[in-house]
C-alpha cells in the first residue's frame, strides 16, 4: 500500500469516530496533498534514476565493446610496431651486406696495392742501375776480345778497362746513396763493432792490438738505419 493510500484511509477513520473536524480535515488534506507531491516526486526520482544509471545487464555487454575496442586499438599499434620493427631490420641488413661488400672491396685493393709494391717498389732502383749496365756494355764494347801484342796497345786497353770500371763504381755508389744503401767498410785498426761487423775468424798478432780489425774480407751495406749485411772482417786478440 502506497503512502497516499494509508493518508485517506486515516482521514477516513477519523471521520466516522468524530475525531475529523474540519481544522483536521485542513491539516489532513494538506497532508494528504504533501503525501501525493512527495510520492509524484520519488517516483519521478526513481524513474530518472532508472533511465539514468544502466542495467546490470547492459554493464557487461558495455565492457566487452570497450575492451574489444581497447584490443583492436593494441593490435594495430603492434601491426605498425611490427612493420616498422621489420622494416629497420631489413635496412640494416642491406647496410650489413653493403659494409661486408666494401670491405671485401677494399681488402682486395690493399692486396693488390701490396703485391704492387712489391713488384715495382725497386722500380726506381732499377731504372737508376740501367746506367751502371750501359757503363759496363761501355767498357766492354771498347775491350778488345782478342789481347793485343803490341805493349802500348795492351797497356791502352788495359787503362781503358780499368777507367770503365770505376767509373761503373762510382756510379754504382751514388745510385746506392740515392736509394739510402750505404756502405759499411771499416779500415785495419778500427775498433771492432758487432752491430755492423762480422767477426769470421780471430788470430793473435803481437803487432795489432786485440779487438781490432785487423783485415777487411767483405764490405758490408745498411740501408738507411738497418743493417742488411755487416762487413766480414778478421779480428785481432
Amino acid at each position: 500500500m502506497s503512502l497516499l493510500s494509508n493518508c485517506l484511509f486515516v482521514r477516513q477513520v477519523l471521520y466516522r469516530t468524530g475525531a475529523f473536524s474540519p481544522s483536521t480535515f485542513m491539516n489532513a488534506s494538506r497532508l494528504s496533498t504533501v503525501f501525493r507531491y512527495a510520492s509524484t516526486n520519488s517516483s519521478a526520482q526513481e524513474q530518472k534514476q532508472n533511465e539514468t544509471t544502466p542495467s546490470s545487464a547492459d554493464q557487461p555487454i558495455e565492457n566487452q565493446t570497450q575492451t574489444e575496442q581497447k584490443s583492436n586499438v593494441d593490435l594495430k599499434q603492434l601491426q605498425e610496431q611490427n612493420a616498422k620493427l621489420t622494416e629497420d631490420a631489413n635496412e640494416f641488413k642491406d647496410r650489413y651486406r653493403r659494409a661486408l661488400a666494401e670491405t671485401e672491396n677494399t681488402r682486395v685493393r690493399f692486396n693488390k696495392l701490396v703485391n704492387d709494391a712489391k713488384v715495382f717498389g725497386i722500380q726506381g732502383f732499377c731504372k737508376d742501375l740501367l746506367e751502371v749496365a750501359d757503363i759496363l756494355n761501355l767498357a766492354l764494347a771498347n775491350t778488345p776480345q782478342q789481347p793485343s801484342t803490341d805493349i802500348t796497345a795492351l797497356t791502352k786497353d788495359f787503362n781503358n778497362l780499368r777507367q770503365g770500371l770505376v767509373m761503373t763504381e762510382e756510379r754504382m755508389q751514388k745510385i746506392f746513396a740515392k736509394n739510402g744503401l750505404v756502405q759499411i767498410k771499416p779500415n785495419e785498426g778500427d775498433k771492432f763493432d758487432p752491430n755492423f761487423h762480422d767477426a769470421l775468424f780471430q788470430a793473435k798478432i803481437p803487432e795489432k792490438t786485440s779487438g781490432t780489425i785487423m783485415q777487411v774480407m767483405k764490405t758490408g751495406y745498411r740501408l738507411q738505419d738497418r743493417v742488411i749485411r755487416a762487413a766480414q772482417v778478421g779480428v785481432a786478440q
